[in-house]
């Protein structure tokens, strides 16, 4: 159907808004990188203060695009590029600050997170559901049928490093106590990890299924389903932890499988 002059014009003059809203934006996140530079103490706040920043224009492009189908009956491919980009942006500035690690031990973050000791808990807690949501806004902007659909699980399981990295265990292992007000956002945050790391797991064995057929993406859904293995190992989850276990021996055992596939028809070649 044929977009009119009458729709355009409006769509444009509501737009203008948005457009102003995002210049200020990069202007603010520019501001950000110069001050990061003249402070390396100071770096990684301004590197969160970045991915906020990242957020807030990810959620703005949503909403521009909303408009457009709106009043234009159609995606904004441009904006909706602009905001799947940040989403990079955004776990790029959180991973300078606490790494993109999900290998190590769950300790192994304590220094990186006594640099940004005056982020709160729940300020923590609040940038990955924040991202979350921005995340699925974008993904289901784009649709079911996105050329992008297979770039889902690495963005998924970036995230859930993030949150892994960004989470203090060792104060949540000493401060089991309900009086303690950081209980119930370090709980959530705890299992806000574990729910990530489940979803980005499976979202590679579906990227497996229906479309690579490649182990890597079942070497990383093992990757995801490790982590929170030792999750449940030094919290006691007993159900949980052995769970957890079965799914990565089958997991591994199909990688094996494919491994040995692989080899057997090198050989023959």
């Amino acid at each position: 159907m044929a977009i009119t002059k009458e729709k355009k014009a409006e769509f444009n003059e509501k737009l203008q808004e948005f457009k102003s809203y995002l210049e200020e934006l990069k202007k603010e996140a520019n501001i950000y990188k110069l001050q990061s530079k003249k402070s390396r103490d100071m770096e990684p706040y301004f590197n969160i203060s970045l991915a906020i920043n990242a957020i807030k224009t990810i959620n703005t492009t949503v909403v521009i695009n909303e408009l457009s189908t709106a009043i234009l009956e159609i995606n904004n491919n441009n904006y909706l590029e602009i905001g799947r980009k940040e989403i990079y942006n955004c776990l790029s500035y959180i991973e300078k600050v606490v790494s993109n690690n999900v290998d190590g031990s769950l300790a192994e973050n304590k220094e990186l997170l006594a640099k940004i000791e005056r982020i709160t808990p729940i300020q923590r807690l609040n940038l990955i559901k924040g991202l979350r949501e921005s995340i699925k806004k974008i993904i289901s902007a784009f649709g079911s049928n996105s050329k992008w659909k297979w770039s889902w699980p690495d963005i998924h399981f970036r995230m859930a490093a993030c949150a892994k990295n960004l989470f203090d265990f060792i104060a949540y292992e000493k401060e089991q106590d309900l009086e303690n007000p950081f209980y119930y956002v370090r709980r959530e945050h705890f299992n806000l990890i574990i729910e990530l790391a489940n979803f980005a797991a499976q979202d590679y064995r579906s990227k497996f299924d229906m479309s690579t057929q490649d182990s890597a993406d079942l070497k990383h859904s093992v990757e995801m389903l490790e982590m929170n293995r030792k999750i449940f190992q030094i919290t006691g989850e007993t159900e949980d932890l052995q769970k957890t276990k079965t799914l990565i021996e089958s997991f591994q055992q199909k990688i094996a499988d494919l491994e040995t596939d692989d080899k057997k028809k090198k050989k023959k070649v």
